[in-house]
């Protein structure tokens, strides 16, 4: 019974290293922020901060850019609206510098 339980968890841990095949019309999604009515057709170095803050919560591997846009929103704001791709994930990945009980949960 032993070398069984042994085989299980070692096909456990050999199966987080196999790759997933990535589908790139399904892994973009949007992030975006708010900001005061500018009639700027473009987002300012404050929104950029804001928005990649926000994607390196999110994509721990990276991410790309796909599309940008601002949008009119009520009360004089302005929404940027900005579609992104996480970088793919390969394999498991264990920070050991900022280890928490949420990376082995």
């Amino acid at each position: 019974m032993r070398h069984y339980l042994y085989l299980a968890v070692f096909m456990a841990l050999l199966g987080g290293c196999v790759p997933i095949a990535a589908n790139p019309q399904r892994d973009a999604f949007g992030i975006s922020t708010a900001r005061p009515e500018t009639g700027h057709t473009d987002a300012t170095q404050d929104d950029a901060a804001k928005l990649a803050w926000k994607a390196s919560q999110i994509c721990l591997h990276g991410y790309v850019q796909t599309q940008q846009a601002i949008e009119p929103a009520e009360g004089g704001q302005q929404i940027v609206d900005t579609k992104l791709r996480c970088g793919h994930y390969d394999h498991w990945d264990f920070d050991y510098v900022h280890m928490n009980w949420s990376n082995l949960l």
